[in-house]
């Protein structure tokens, strides 16, 4: 059985907002902060319409990015809320689909691009069941180490069975930087995308299990140093 992200239509043209440092992906919610004019002009032209855009990273620091300072893969989002803000304004934006940018076109201080959908499926096989279910023991692990998470996150990872929403959810949410998610999103291969998900998992336990003992050995070495203080004191 295919499951897995089902592209709503999409207009042929979307304004472009291009984010440096950061990759919005499919299936997730994302707050960004928008202060350039091209950026903004896009998220006005998008509320204006179908408030829809087409985040694309960048592949530099430019102010002013070229079409080749673009990646091309990106995903069309959604604006849920727009506030004003100091300098710019603060949007949520709701990824929705994997879009690619056939064409790039300058429009009145913003880019506009010709987006191809690129719909995402995975067939459920014994080899995609198993990662799932590895994956879910990683989050189960990883939440028994960091007190500071959502128990939530638990129960959610636990009910989902859509392997691309489990690769998105979780790719939001760890520390990875945004050209390794930039390549998750060009990722076809479902199995490549858990495999990915399943590394990035297993590093941060192992982040967590050295910041315990880091922790552990700290206080220890507090206790010691409090009691050889006590015995001064009685002295």
């Amino acid at each position: 059985m295919a499951e897995g992200l089902q592209t709503p239509p999409l207009p042929s043209e979307l304004p472009v907002v291009p984010l440096r440092g950061a990759v919005v992906l499919p299936m997730t919610i994302a707050p960004l902060g928008v202060s350039r004019p091209m950026s903004s002009e896009a998220i006005n032209r998008a509320l204006a319409g179908d408030r829809m855009v087409l985040l694309l990273l960048q592949k530099n620091d430019a102010d002013e990015p070229g079409p080749d300072d673009l990646y091309r893969v990106g995903t069309v989002g959604v604006i849920r809320q727009m506030a004003k803000a100091q300098g710019g304004m603060r949007v949520l934006v709701e990824g929705i689909a994997r879009a690619r940018a056939e064409f790039l076109q300058s429009d009145k201080g913003f880019y506009r691009a010709l987006a191809k959908p690129l719909p995402e499926t995975a067939v459920r096989t014994i080899e995609i069941d198993a990662r799932v279910r590895h994956i879910q023991e990683l989050v189960d692990r990883a939440l028994s180490l960091a007190t500071g998470l959502s128990p939530d996150m638990k129960a959610l990872v636990a009910t989902m069975d859509d392997p691309l929403r489990i690769v998105y959810l979780l790719a939001s949410l760890l520390d990875l930087k945004p050209d390794d998610k930039q390549k998750l999103l060009e990722e076809n291969d479902i199995i490549v995308k858990l495999d990915a998900v399943s590394r990035a998992l297993a590093r941060e336990i192992e982040v967590l299990e050295l910041k315990g003992k880091i922790e552990s050995r700290a206080e220890k070495e507090m206790t010691d140093a409090q009691r050889q203080y006590m015995l001064r004191q009685q002295l």
